[in-house]
């Protein structure tokens, strides 16, 4: 089944939803296309081009809540660092992988998404409980809490169409 990103008026990610639900959201009125994903369905009477992206006509005010937040766990911390050592920047393994505070504790960091980030045994073993300055040592990317949009998308679906990225940024660092 085919999956088309799915846009409020203002251009902000709502949802992904199914080909069926945008083509019936479009004969409704109820939103434009803004990309089309290439296929075209076709019956005896009629071809549609099925969309990648649409956009809703008028604004939806949608409920932001528990719901909405990404959870402080392990498994999402190493999801938001792609499985990689903040400070080799190697991919492991997630048996092989700590989290780690980059204030440490003793010197009062918390437990919180913008201090935890994933290192492997032997960094993890040299910083010790240091800050990554005074370890000699430098973090790849500054630790932030994801976008739960854009976490969940990323989560979901092990490919997302390179049509969607110039609308799934919201509150996520550029990589350059």
């Amino acid at each position: 089944m085919e999956r088309v990103l799915l846009l409020n008026s203002s251009y902000e990610p709502i949802s992904v939803i199914g080909a069926e639900r945008a083509i019936r959201l479009l004969f409704l009125g109820k939103v434009t296309v803004v990309e089309e994903s290439g296929i075209t369905w076709r019956s005896i009477s009629i071809a549609i081009r099925v969309p990648s992206i649409v956009r809703m006509v008028n604004y939806v005010k949608h409920l932001t809540g528990k719901r909405s937040v990404v959870k402080l766990t392990r498994k999402n911390i190493m999801l938001r660092d792609k499985y990689t050592c903040q400070y080799c920047n190697d991919k492991h393994a997630p048996a092989k992988l700590n989290i780690d505070h980059v204030i440490p504790r003793a010197a009062g960091g918390k437990s919180e998404w913008e201090n935890l980030v994933t290192s492997c045994v032997k960094c993890n073993s040299k910083k010790d409980c240091k800050t990554p300055k005074q370890a000699g040592m430098t973090l790849r990317k500054m630790p932030k809490k994801p976008d739960f949009f854009v976490f969940t998308l990323h989560r979901k679906y092990s490919q997302v169409p390179e049509s969607w990225l110039d609308y799934c940024y919201w509150n996520v660092e550029l990589e350059s």
